[in-house]
This record gives structure tokens, sequence and C-alpha cells, in this order.
């Protein structure tokens, strides 16, 4: 396995925002939505994720510098990141990525929404429905911006005054 450090491309004195923009720029560069679904890139991604996953925390830096990545198997709960971890830990500390438009400015000049967070549901199906596949019905409850208000809580051409639509929240719920 290669050192943490050097896959970073950062000295072992750096400080947590060295270690924190070196992984920002180098996750940028090897994201899987950057690169076509490239495996090299991919895979490099992960690497990349799971030497600023163990470095970012103190603890773990601290066992990774005394042993190495044998420290941090040592019942710290490390293992090896997948893809799907590796996304989320850059989602988590970045506050979110949609893919090409961040990368490539695709959001310049406009309030395009962010998408949300994922939703997860669990539903039961059969042996015969997982075989040959169904179609199902969900209704999933969730929040519009307020078309009164357009999601700042205050009557129109008022500051002082709440939307009567959305109650001075911004949101108004309803099911899909």
């Amino acid at each position: 396995m290669a050192d943490f450090y050097n896959v970073l491309g950062v000295e072992r004195t750096a400080a947590d925002d060295e270690i924190k923009k070196a992984y920002r720029k180098l996750a940028m560069a090897y994201h899987p939505d950057r690169n076509g679904g490239s495996k090299e890139a991919e895979e490099k991604f992960k690497e990349i994720t799971e030497a600023y996953d163990a470095l970012r925390d103190p603890q773990k830096r601290a066992a990774y510098d005394r042993y190495g990545e044998a420290g941090l198997r040592g019942g710290s709960g490390y293992h090896h990141v997948d893809l799907s971890e590796a996304l989320g830990i850059f989602m988590r500390d970045f506050g979110g990525f949609s893919g090409l438009d961040d990368l490539f400015g695709g959001r310049q000049g406009g309030t395009n929404p962010r998408t949300g967070a994922d939703v997860k549901i669990t539903m039961t199906l059969t042996l015969a429905e997982v075989a040959s596949g169904v179609e199902k019905e969900l209704k999933i409850k969730v929040l519009d911006g307020c078309d009164r208000c357009a999601g700042s809580g205050a009557e129109p051409g008022s500051k002082a005054r709440q939307c009567a639509t959305c109650a001075g929240q911004g949101e108004v719920r309803r099911a899909q």
C-alpha cells in the first residue's frame, strides 16, 4: 500500500487544512463523474479518499504515523473504502457535488436547486416479483418550495408579515 502522505502529495508535517486542500484537488481530478467510468480513475479516487479518511481524523492519523496502515487496523474501525464510501466521504466533507455541472461551471448565473438526499424505502417483494419484475406505486412525502413567497417565509412585498401559504416555513408539504 502506498504511503498516505505520498498519495495526497503532502508532507508528514502538513496541517489539517493542507491535507483537506490536497484531497479536494485530487478528488475533483479523479472523481468518477469527471472521468467517464475509468476504472483507473475510480481506483485512484478510492485510494485518495482512503488516505484522506485516515489523515483527517487526529486519532487515526496518530495511529498511522506511529504504526503505518497496521495501526489503523488495530481496532480503530478502519477498513479499505469502497467507491460508495469514498463518494459518501466526499459528499459529507465538501457539501455535495452534483457531477459535471459543478466541475465545469454549469451553475453559473443560475440558482438551480441542488438535489436533495437520497430516499431509501424498504419494500417486501416475492421471489416471483423479483424474477419477473414488477411495478409498484409508492406515496412519498416531499417538501416543495412555497410558490407564493419563493421560500423566504415572508408575505410577497413585505419582510415582516408571515406568508399565509406556508406559515413562514418557506416549504409546503405535499404527497406524490
